[in-house]
C-alpha cells in the first residue's frame, strides 16, 4: 500500500471512529428532548463549526456556485447529509444505537455497485467476500425479537435504517467527483453539511422532521453539540480520505463505526438500550466484511 492510500486509510478510520460516537451521543440526548430537536441542534453544530474552519482557512471565498464540485457536494449533501441522516436518527430511536448503525454501515455494498459503474473503480474478490460478509451480518441483525420473545416485522423495524444505508451508499460517490473537480475538504464538507441544513428547515416536514420551539435542557444541549463536532469532523475526514484514494476501497473503510458503537454501547448505554450478544456477531461480521473490501 502506497504512503498516500495509507494517509486516505488513516483519515477514513478517524472518522469511523468518531461517527461511532455520534450515535451514542445521540441516544442520550433523547433521552432529555425528541428526535427532530436532536438533529436540527446537531446539524446547527456541525455547520458552525465547518463554516468557522472554513473562514479560517479562507476556503468560502472559493465557493463556484456553477461548478461541478460544488453541485456534487450539494448533492453529496442532499442525498446523505439530509435525508440519510434523518432515517438514521429515526432509526436510532427506533430500533437502537448499535443496530441502527449496523444496519446503516451496509452502505458499502451500493458504493462499490455505484463506484465501478460511475467512476470505473474495479470491483475484484475481496469486494465480494466483503459484500457477502456484510449480507450475513445484516441477517444475523435482524433476526432481533422484542422482549416476551415475539418475533417483529423484520422490514418495517429496519426500514429506517435500510433507506438510510441506500442514501449514504450514493453519497461518497458525490463526494468522490466533487473532490476529484476540486480538491477542498473542508470546503466539501461545509456545502455538504449546510444543504443538510437547508433541506431540514425547509423541507424538514416532508422528511418526518417536527422540531418544536421549546426550551431545551442544558444535558442534551451539551451532549448534542459533542455529537455534532463528531459529526462535522467525521464528515471532513472523509473528503480528506478521497482525497487520497478509490471510494470503492476508501469508503468502507469508515464504516467501523459500528465496532466503536457496540464496544461502548454496553457501558454507555446501559438503562437506555439492550445490546446482546447476537448484535456483536452482525457487527462483528459486518466490520469484517469492510475490512475485507478495504483490501480490494
Amino acid at each position: 500500500m502506497s504512503a498516500e492510500l495509507q494517509t486516505g486509510v488513516a483519515y477514513a478510520l478517524l472518522a469511523g471512529f468518531l461517527w461511532g460516537l455520534t450515535p451514542l451521543l445521540l441516544k442520550r440526548a433523547i433521552k432529555y428532548t425528541n428526535v427532530s430537536n436532536a438533529t436540527v441542534v446537531e446539524q446547527h453544530v456541525a455547520v458552525a463549526l465547518l463554516a468557522g474552519l472554513a473562514a479560517h482557512q479562507g476556503e468560502i471565498s472559493a465557493v463556484d456556485f456553477t461548478g461541478q464540485a460544488f453541485w456534487a457536494f450539494f448533492l453529496a449533501g442532499a442525498v446523505g447529509a439530509s435525508f440519510g441522516k434523518v432515517f438514521y436518527y429515526r432509526g436510532i430511536d427506533k430500533v437502537g444505537a448499535s443496530k441502527a448503525t449496523s444496519v446503516k454501515n451496509s452502505s458499502p455494498l451500493l458504493t462499490a455497485i455505484l463506484a465501478m459503474g460511475f467512476l470505473g473503480e474495479d470491483v475484484n474478490g475481496f469486494i465480494v467476500t466483503g459484500i457477502l460478509a456484510i449480507i450475513l451480518g445484516i441477517a444475523v441483525l435482524t433476526q432481533t425479537q422484542e422482549s416476551g420473545g415475539r418475533s417483529v416485522d423484520r422490514l418495517q423495524y429496519y426500514l429506517f435504517p435500510l433507506i438510510a444505508a441506500m442514501c449514504f451508499g450514493i453519497n461518497p460517490i458525490f463526494k468522490k467527483i466533487g473532490m476529484d473537480a476540486a480538491n477542498a475538504p473542508v470546503l466539501g464538507a461545509l456545502i455538504t453539511q449546510t444543504t443538510a441544513l437547508v433541506f431540514m428547515i425547509f423541507l424538514g416536514k416532508f422528511m418526518g422532521l417536527k422540531p418544536k420551539w421549546e426550551r431545551m435542557p442544558a444535558k442534551a444541549l451539551m451532549l448534542l453539540t459533542l455529537s455534532g463536532a463528531t459529526e462535522a469532523f467525521g464528515s471532513l475526514f472523509t473528503f480528506f480520505a478521497l482525497g487520497y484514494g478509490p471510494a470503492a476501497l476508501l469508503s468502507p473503510i469508515w464504516r467501523i463505526s459500528p465496532l466503536i458503537t457496540f464496544a461502548l454501547a454496553r457501558f454507555t448505554l446501559r438503562g437506555v438500550e439492550v445490546v446482546t450478544f447476537r448484535d456483536g456477531v452482525a457487527a462483528g461480521l459486518i466490520v469484517f466484511g469492510v475490512f475485507v473490501l478495504s483490501h480490494g
